[in-house]
């Protein structure tokens, strides 16, 4: 069984933590979705340290392994360390997520299939799609509502 914390982003050693986290696992994404600019990648440090968002986590035995960050009705990112997915983290988060908002609007790119299907299994429904950037990386944004619950 996973606990969700809340992470203390504002603590140094803690913005470290979930820095890594993201850094391995959206470099892992920009791999799998053949992405030589991924935004994401350029989160700095300092970025998380003064950060608004609201940061939870799973670690295990000290160690960081998942990071979620709200912000609003926003899932601002979802991020498991590689070699520590497709154990549930990803599941448990999002499920924590959902019970503390009515409704919540999350992005990621059309050829994140794991990331898709995870949506897709908790009602999610994509509502608009754009191209970013000069690899004209496609995205889809997507919501689930209160009455998917």
């Amino acid at each position: 069984m996973f606990v969700v914390e809340r992470l203390q982003q504002r603590d140094s050693s803690v913005a470290k933590e979930i820095h890594a986290v993201q850094m391995a696992a959206y470099a892992q994404e920009a791999e799998l979705i053949g992405a030589k600019y991924f935004p994401p990648l350029n989160t700095t440090f300092d970025d998380i340290l003064q950060s608004d968002e609201h940061f939870f986590g799973i670690a295990d035995e000290g160690v960081l392994l998942a990071v979620i960050s709200l912000c609003e009705m926003d899932i601002c990112s979802l991020v498991v360390a590689p070699g520590h997915q497709r154990k549930g983290l990803a599941t448990c988060l999002l499920s924590f997520a959902i019970e503390q908002s009515v409704e919540l609007t999350v992005m990621t790119a059309v050829k994140n299939t794991p990331a898709l299907a995870l949506y897709a299994a908790f009602g999610f429904a994509e509502y608009q799609r754009y191209f970013k950037g000069s690899e004209a990386l496609e995205l889809v944004f997507l919501r689930r509502e209160a009455d998917n619950k």
